[in-house]
């Protein structure tokens, strides 16, 4: 089993990029602007995924404060780094994209007309008791990997000692 996680380690071009020394010397945390490339289906609509939350559900779960990562490198240059905490949870993707769409439509419906090819025919809270029952471990998830897509999530900022570039 592959003991690494993956950041993405962006092009000087692109919006999210975060340069390789910033996050060799401050590490990456959930204000890192490369964390903005991942997808966090329970920051979508806040309010409604902590009225959902199940009461069995740590406080360190904080949505806002997430890092996105990789637990397979999907780029020829990433940040990486090995599985450090027990702080890091995976939900299903394909439920975090369902999210991104019902609230794009949700949001949008009555003003933009693209809104309207976004409506997957549930509601918000369907997709987020969803998402809350897909929660796993890293552990978990490494042992059955149920999902295609997963988005795997940190509760906690990266140590800059332990991140490297990793090329394909």
């Amino acid at each position: 089993m592959n003991n690494l996680l993956y950041h993405s380690y962006l092009p000087e071009d692109h919006e999210h990029y975060v340069s390789k020394e910033e996050i060799l010397t401050g590490g990456i945390n959930y204000k890192t602007k490369s964390n903005n490339r991942y997808s966090n289906g329970g920051r979508v609509k806040l309010e409604e995924t902590e009225k959902l939350r199940p009461v069995n559900i740590l406080d360190w779960v904080d949505f806002r404060k997430a890092i996105g990562v990789d637990i397979v490198s999907r780029f020829t240059k990433s940040f990486c780094f090995p599985v450090f905490s027990n702080k890091i949870l995976v939900f299903d993707g394909e439920i975090s994209l369902s999210i991104y769409d019902q609230a794009f439509y949700e949001d949008l419906k009555d003003t933009d007309e693209e809104a309207l090819n976004f409506d997957t025919g549930e509601s918000i809270e369907h997709w987020v008791k969803l998402y809350w029952e897909s929660l796993m471990t890293l552990e978990e998830y490494n042992a059955k990997k149920p999902y295609p897509k997963p988005e795997v999530l940190i509760f906690e900022s990266v140590p800059n000692e332990i991140i490297q570039v990793c090329e394909e």
